[in-house]
């Protein structure tokens, strides 16, 4: 079971959620929607301020019904105290479908919108079962767009799940010796993020040395530490905010191509961040960093786009790449750039920031953590 956040603190927001449950609210006016079961967990945090492996929100114009079964009874009971949901427990989930259907019933509703991403068939077809008469249907999110733009609390977030995992960064390098393997470096980072706090990290580290940095996402094992390349991929999660960040090291002397694709990508990394202002196509975003690949010979070595939304979860909206969705950066959004370079066989270098959109110039959340080819130069650990 994932942890649970603090209730306290949850419902020390409650103007903040009240506030973004209107707003979805109002989104669901605008689609046309009068019931909407929403199951994901993120998108159920960043609306109620609540999580679990298996609660629901059931939203209508008049109701925000939150649905679990026994597990989570003692942990919503608050939630249903402060008398803006009405918090239902059934441990049989097809009696919790019979409620909501009770629910619709009663409110004359005869159309349910559910989250396609968060739906599987086999959901989709017990609740059919079990709620005659109600028509079930699937499409995207309303939340998708709602949670783009991050509050000030949501940005305070980010910033100290990035200072935790650079202090973690430092301490797993301060003990990083050629006896430690890919998947101990790894769970060595999860270790020393949880003990400065972090609730979780944002996604299982990729740690790839030698060869293996070459694989964008890469999966530590047993594979030892070399001298030479290596690629760390980590982040933190503090209070359901996720950070996300890159850095290629070179243990000892550095491969004399690797040490002139860094520079690349440095290059690349900088002036995709220049452009990221408000108002500006995603897609131009892109292009800046490509440009200064594929002018250095690389273009077919960068594999993927160029960066994402980072939030609630790790890949949220924006993505940003060559076929990204007609999308335009807004103030608040948090993003992260990533240009990466990788030679199967040899290795690969990928750095990663994370940048907050604002009315003038971008800011770099994660600056204090140095990306020159300097400090990328570690001496060979024993």
């Amino acid at each position: 079971m994932s942890a649970l956040p603090c209730v306290d603190t949850c419902l020390g927001q409650d103007q903040i959620v009240l506030t973004r449950l209107a707003a979805a609210r109002a989104a669901m006016h605008n689609a046309d929607m009068e019931a909407l079961l929403i199951t994901g967990e993120q998108d159920i945090r960043y609306l109620v301020g609540c999580h679990g492996h298996d609660v629901k929100l059931l939203l209508t114009q008049d109701l925000a019904g939150l649905v679990s079964d026994r597990r989570y009874e003692e942990y919503l009971d608050p939630w249903g105290q402060t008398g803006h949901y009405h918090v239902h427990i059934d441990s049989n989930r097809a009696g919790q479908w019979k409620w909501m259907a009770s629910m619709l019933g009663n409110a004359e509703i005869s159309t349910l919108h559910v989250q396609a991403a968060h739906t599987t068939l086999t959901m989709q077809t017990t609740m059919e079962e079990a709620m005659p008469g109600i028509k079930i249907t699937s499409g995207t999110s309303i939340c998708t767009p709602l949670r783009m733009k991050k509050s000030a609390d949501e940005v305070d977030a980010i910033r100290r799940a990035i200072d935790i995992q650079v202090e973690a960064l430092r301490a797993m390098q301060a003990d990083l010796s050629l006896q430690m393997t890919e998947g101990q470096a790894s769970a060595r980072l999860i270790y020393e993020m949880r003990c400065r706090g972090a609730e979780s990290e944002s996604f299982e580290p990729i740690v790839g040395s030698g060869a293996n940095a070459s694989i964008i996402h890469h999966v530590p094992g047993n594979s030892p530490i070399v001298p030479g390349v290596l690629l760390v991929d980590w982040g933190a999660r503090v209070d359901g905010l996720c950070s996300d960040l890159t850095r290629t090291f070179f243990l000892g002397s550095p491969p004399d191509e690797l040490a002139n694709v860094y520079q690349v990508i440095d290059q690349a990394r900088q002036s995709a961040i220049a452009v990221c202002t408000a108002g500006r196509p995603v897609q131009e975003v892109d292009a800046a960093a490509r440009q200064v690949i594929e002018s250095a010979g690389y273009g077919e070595q960068f594999g993927h786009g160029v960066g994402h939304g980072l939030g609630r979860d790790v890949h949220e909206q924006p993505f940003m790449g060559r076929a990204a969705a007609d999308t335009v950066l807004e103030e608040g959004m948090v993003v992260t750039i990533e240009p990466g370079i990788y030679l199967p066989g040899i290795g690969g270098v990928r750095l990663e920031d994370d940048v907050l959109i604002t009315g003038s110039d971008p800011v770099v959340l994660s600056a204090d953590l140095e990306t020159s080819f300097e400090s990328a130069c570690l001496a060979l650990p024993h």
